[in-house]
């Protein structure tokens, strides 16, 4: 059949998808407002509403693919299912089984396929057609490896997508998944399953996307949920409209803040104190700090219940408190557990007296002697109640009481740099590292934690084991995607191995490292100029490659000191000119000065941390770069950027890789490691 008519078959397919998605849509929303009409259940009329919502049109293609199979069966694949009248599939959703072979099949291993075809389409209007043909006898030529591992899947449309312009927020890449992508995708939902991916490998889509799939395949996940963790709120408005792109709402996007959401960040750290907060050593210091709170009884309880004097003595008091306090209860059952035990004694002391004829009243004695002042007072004393806030405060301040509770798991060093700071109050005087440890104290109170059916975490190589164990806590069974690169680590708990990570995480079904080789964003000049820095910042990491090769090679620019800010702010405004998004990573002190022009110019820009991505210029220091993507970026004196960070080459690393089209570096001193000369 001749190209042309080959494509008008197609978009008439198209077309008919699109109509009875649009009837798919009609039928739900009849029975929606009948379910209305005649007052329905209120979880039918939200699952209808729901429903008529995921059957709308995003504007995205509908249909990208189709597949044949030897067998002569023809599957049409797209972003969700559409039938016809009969319930014929017209379109299969790309997370069937039966999708798999579209992303995986391979002229050396077809998977019963003999063609596999590329949809490219704008709106509803398809644009071109590209076949990959199959030969079931055809075999590897020996050559393979390198070149099997650099062979993409519809390539065209997978390079329109990466020279697409960037708009500030992320899309789905469910047409243009490669194999090594759609392999951890699909991965099996049991286990701690880590994904070690360079700059632009795709691994935060992966990880959303994984999230979509293990929704659809797992029925569990829809009751247990799906918790996703970021970096910073920037990084969240980023990704934000991936899930719903692909029908999935159902999801929890958070940052570490909002898993302790009575407190408020504030204040900052210094690295040293960074450092011990985020230590695993902490969830001992804060159980022994606890523990402290708790002061055997000296003296016995008297209660006065109508006219008797009932009494408890002191080696009574022990007694029940000993006990309760061998049980290693959470520390606020622990205080009602014994205050029950205690009261349980005195009105048996009570039951004595009134003798077998008469029936003491348990509730109303209970009750008296739960609210009898002395009472009260002494539960206070022996168990106080303790919010998790205060506890943290105790260990971060009271020099005294962190000498006993880390006597013998933090030196000298190492408790002072805990309780440095200065004595803070209100909701606001919180660091992030304190956050991890308000949370691993409420656990010790309550022994409770929200939990979740599968985790995911991205940006992980920086995490402190005590944030590490915030999320096991909330994902007892291990079922969780950890999505990183070792060699953007940069924080004071930076790691150089994965299993520094999975070590602080439950793992009764296992542990599992993949790679993602393959970069997709930045183009190879990019990526191999960032990479220059990596023989010394993360020798461990091998360079990611690019699959293409871009327009233009690095422009490094070297200005005089007193010119630096001005020339960075030229730079941006030109490329604004050829591209739709750029990026603009200063150095922290000259954020301000350098926003200050850029308000001067007139120019559309914004502060990523303050105004989100939507901009033609978004300026940002290059911690608050990580996981974003630009047309073209501008990386502003590299030297100064290095020694932002404990491991500065790596944020430098970092800031060079956010480009998908250009990059451009302006400097004053000399480029580090490695980068001079060009």
């Amino acid at each position: 059949m001749p190209a042309q008519a080959e494509l008008e078959a197609e978009q008439a397919h198209l077309d008919f998808a699109y109509e009875c998605l649009e009837a798919m849509r009609d039928r739900v929303k009849a029975l929606h407002e009948d379910s209305l009409a005649k007052g329905y259940d209120k979880e039918l009329q939200l699952a209808l509403a729901h429903r008529v919502h995921v059957l709308t049109d995003t504007g995205r293609p509908l249909c990208f693919g189709r597949i044949d199979e030897e067998g002569g069966q023809t599957w049409w694949i797209g972003r969700r299912h559409v039938e016809d009248q009969r319930s014929e599939p017209v379109v299969v959703e790309w997370r069937a089984p039966i999708a798999i072979p579209f992303y995986r099949a391979r002229p050396s291993e077809p998977l019963g396929l003999k063609r596999r075809r590329q949809l490219s389409a704008e709106a509803r209007k398809l644009v071109t057609i590209a076949d990959d043909v199959f030969d079931a006898t055809a075999s590897g030529d020996g050559d393979g490896q390198h070149r099997e591992r650099l062979e993409l899947r519809g390539r065209d449309a997978l390079m329109a997508e990466l020279e697409r312009s960037r708009t500030g927020e992320m899309l789905d890449i469910v047409a243009t998944i490669q194999r090594e992508q759609d392999e951890v995708i699909r991965a099996p939902l049991e286990g701690v399953l880590t994904v070690q991916g360079g700059p632009g490998s795709g691994k935060t889509a992966v990880g959303l996307h994984r999230a979509a799939y293990l929704i659809y395949s797992t029925e569990s996940l829809s009751r247990d949920g799906v918790l996703i963790v970021g970096p910073n709120r920037t990084f969240l408005r980023y990704i934000a409209t991936v899930l719903p792109s692909l029908g999935e709402e159902a999801v929890l996007q958070t940052v570490f803040a909002d898993l302790v959401p009575e407190l408020e960040v504030g204040v900052e750290d210094p690295l040293d104190t960074q450092r011990v907060k985020g230590d695993s050593r902490m969830a001992t210091v804060l159980t022994n700090a606890l523990a402290l709170h708790r002061r055997p009884p000296q003296l016995g309880i008297e209660v006065r219940f109508g006219s008797s004097v009932l009494r408890l003595s002191a080696d009574e008091v022990a007694e029940t408190f000993n006990e309760v306090a061998g049980r290693r209860l959470p520390f606020s059952v622990g205080r009602a557990t014994l205050r029950d035990a205690l009261i349980r004694r005195l009105h048996a002391i009570y039951a004595r007296r009134l003798g077998s004829m008469r029936t003491a009243d348990y509730p109303t004695v209970a009750r008296a002697i739960r609210n009898d002042g002395s009472f009260k007072k002494a539960i206070d004393a022996m168990w106080p109640s303790v919010p998790a806030p205060r506890l943290v405060r105790s260990v971060i301040s009271d020099t005294d009481l962190v000498a006993r509770a880390a006597d013998g798991l933090l030196d000298g060093d190492e408790q002072r740099a805990l309780t440095a700071g200065k004595p803070r109050r209100g909701r606001k005087g919180w660091s992030d590292a304190d956050l991890p440890l308000v949370d691993e104290a409420q656990m010790l109170l309550t022994g409770q934690a929200r939990t979740y059916g599968h985790v995911v975490v991205d940006e992980a190589q920086d995490l402190t084991p005590m944030q590490i164990r915030m999320l096991a806590r909330r994902c007892p069974t291990g079922s969780m995607t950890v999505l990183g690169d070792l060699a953007q680590a940069t924080g004071v708990w930076g790691h150089d191995s994965w299993d520094e990570v999975i070590a602080y995480l439950p793992t009764p079904d296992g542990a599992r490292v993949e790679e993602l080789r393959l970069g997709y964003r930045a183009t190879s000049q990019v990526l191999d100029f960032a990479s220059r820095l990596l023989p010394e910042a993360a020798p461990q990491v091998r360079p990611t490659e690019s699959v293409r090769v871009g327009r233009t090679d690095p422009a490094v620019v070297r200005v005089a000191a007193d010119d630096l800010d001005g020339a960075a702010v030229s730079e941006a405004l030109r490329l604004a000119g050829q591209y739709n998004t750029v990026g603009l990573i200063v150095p922290a002190p000259r954020l301000a000065p350098v926003e200050e022009r850029l308000d001067a110019s007139g120019a559309d820009t914004g502060d990523a941390v303050r105004d989100g991505l939507g901009h033609g210029i978004t300026v940002m220091q290059a911690v608050s770069s990580k996981g974003l993507e630009f047309d073209a970026v501008v990386v502003l004196e590299p030297a100064e950027i290095v020694l932002e960070a404990p491991r500065g080459l790596r944020l430098l690393y970092v800031a060079l890789s956010r480009p998908t089209q250009h990059l451009s570096v302006v400097h004053a001193d000399d480029l580090p490691g490695g980068l001079d000369p060009l």
